[in-house]
C-alpha cells in the first residue's frame, strides 16, 4: 500500500525500495546506472541522512544463548572480546585456520544470558555452527527466536526524538550509550532494542515480537510524520553501508580470508583464553596477512559500479578482488570495497578496477570514508 517492492534473502521477503507516487516504472533491468528507482532511492538515502528513515527488516537471524557455561561457550567459539551486561559488540566465529566462519551481533542480556542476531542466509549455518560447539554438560541452551520476533530499523538524525515520543525510556547518552540493548516500554508492550545500526548514523532496532510489529511501525511513523519520516529499503541500506565500508556475511566476509585479511583487527582478542582459530590468529599476525580490506572510489563515476568479483590491478598484476561496489547517494561517488594486497591498503594508492571489460582508475581511501569518528552515531 505504501508502495514497497520487494526481494528476498534466505527466504525472508523485505522491501528493497518504495514507490510512494505509484509513477516509477520498474522493468528497466540494466548493469548500468540508469534505472528509475534511483531517484527514489536516492531520496530514501537523503532521509535517512537528514532526517528519519524506518526499515522493516525481517529475518536478522536471532539466537538466545543461555546456562551457567553460555560466556565460557561463546569465549571458546569467539575470536572477539564478550561485551559487559547491557552492551553489544561484533563478533566472529572462526574455522581453525583463522578463517571466518560466522558473524555475529552479541548483545549480553545477563551474566547468562546473550542475544545473538545474524544474518538472514545465515540461520541454518549459525544454528549449524553454534549446535557443533555446544558443551555436553547441558550447561548451555539455544533457543532459535528468528521466527517469532520482527525488527523495525528507525534511523537518521531525528531518531531519538521520533523514538522518544513512544517511549517514557531514557535514550540519553547516559540511559542508553552507543552499542548497548534495553528493553523499552511502548503502547504495545516492553521492545527488546539495540542501539546498533548498518547504515551509520543514530538510530535504533527495535526487536518486537510478531504481534508487536504493525501497531509498533504505525505509532512510529505517527512519531515521525512531524520530522518527514520515510519509508526506505534494501537498495538504500546497502548505498549506506558503503559509505562506512561495512562488510557483508558471504559477500565481503568468507572462509577465504580471516578477519585480519578483512581489516577486522579490532575485532579479534588474542589475549583472552583460547578460541577456535587463535593458534593460526598468532602465526598470521607474527607473520603478516597476505590481504587488506580497504574502501575505494573511481576517479570518474563513469556509467557503471563494479560488479562483485570484479579483479583490481597495479599494470598487468592482479593484486586484489572487488566484494561489494555500488554508487553512494551521500558522497556522489562510486565505492568499492574489498581486498588489496598490503602494499596498496594506504589511503591516496592508485588502482585499476575491471569493469565490465574496461579498466577504471581507483584511489583507496582513509576507511570509513563518511563520518570517520563514527560521531553520527554517537550523537
Amino acid at each position: 500500500a505504501k508502495g514497497a517492492y520487494f526481494g528476498q534473502r534466505g527466504g525472508w521477503e523485505r522491501p528493497t525500495w518504495f514507490d510512494p507516487t505509484g509513477n516509477v516504472p520498474t522493468d528497466d533491468y540494466s548493469f548500468f546506472r540508469t534505472q528509475a528507482w534511483r531517484g527514489p532511492v536516492g531520496e530514501e538515502c537523503d532521509a535517512v541522512r537528514n532526517r528519519v528513515g524506518i526499515l522493516d527488516m525481517p529475518g536478522f537471524t536471532k539466537i538466545e544463548v543461555r546456562g551457567p557455561g553460555a560466556q565460557a561457550y561463546l569465549d571458546n567459539l569467539l575470536c572477539t572480546k564478550l561485551p559487559r551486561q547491557g552492551r553489544i559488540t561484533l563478533a566472529y566465529a572462526l574455522l581453525p585456520d583463522g578463517k571466518v566462519l560466522s558473524e555475529f551481533t552479541v548483545a549480553r542480556l545477563a551474566d547468562d544470558r546473550f542475544y545473538l542476531v545474524g544474518a538472514a542466509g545465515a540461520e541454518w549455518h549459525d544454528l549449524d555452527v553454534l549446535e557443533a560447539a555446544l558443551p555436553a554438560d547441558g550447561s548451555v541452551t539455544l533457543h532459535n527466536i528468528s521466527k517469532d520476533f520482527g525488527s523495525l530499523v528507525l534511523v537518521g538524525p531525528h531518531a531519538r526524538e521520533v523514538l522518544a515520543k513512544v517511549t517514557s525510556s531514557g535514550l540519553d547518552n547516559e540511559s542508553f550509550p552507543w552499542l548497548s540493548v534495553r528493553d523499552i516500554d511502548t503502547a504495545v508492550g516492553s521492545v527488546r532494542t539495540l542501539r546498533v545500526g548498518y547504515v551509520g548514523e543514530l538510530g535504533w532496532e527495535l526487536h518486537a515480537a510478531n504481534h508487536q510489529l504493525v501497531a509498533l511501525y504505525e505509532a512510529l511513523w505517527a512519531a515521525g510524520e512531524e520530522f518527514g519520516i520515510r519509508d526506505f529499503g534494501i537498495y538504500a541500506v546497502d548505498s549506506l553501508r558503503l559509505d562506512k565500508g561495512y562488510r557483508g556475511w558471504k559477500g565481503d566476509l568468507e572462509i577465504g580470508f580471516s578477519p585480519f585479511d578483512a581489516s577486522l583487527d579490532r575485532f579479534v582478542d588474542l589475549t583472552k583464553g583460547d578460541f577456535v582459530g587463535k593458534d593460526a590468529l598468532v602465526a598470521e599476525k607474527a607473520a603478516g596477512s597476505p590481504w587488506r580490506f580497504v574502501s575505494m572510489t573511481l576517479d570518474e563515476p563513469g556509467t557503471a559500479d563494479a560488479p562483485a568479483l570484479s579483479s583490481i590491478f597495479d599494470g598487468d598484476e592482479r593484486v586484489g578482488l572487488v566484494t561489494s561496489a555500488g554508487w553512494s547517494f551521500t558522497l556522489n561517488v562510486s565505492i568499492c570495497i574489498g581486498y588489496v594486497r598490503p602494499k596498496y591498503e594506504a589511503p591516496g594508492t592508485k588502482v585499476e578496477v575491471l569493469i565490465y571489460g574496461e579498466r577504471r582508475t581507483a584511489t583507496v581511501g582513509a576507511e570509513p570514508l563518511y563520518d570517520p569518528t563514527n560521531a553520527r552515531m554517537r550523537a
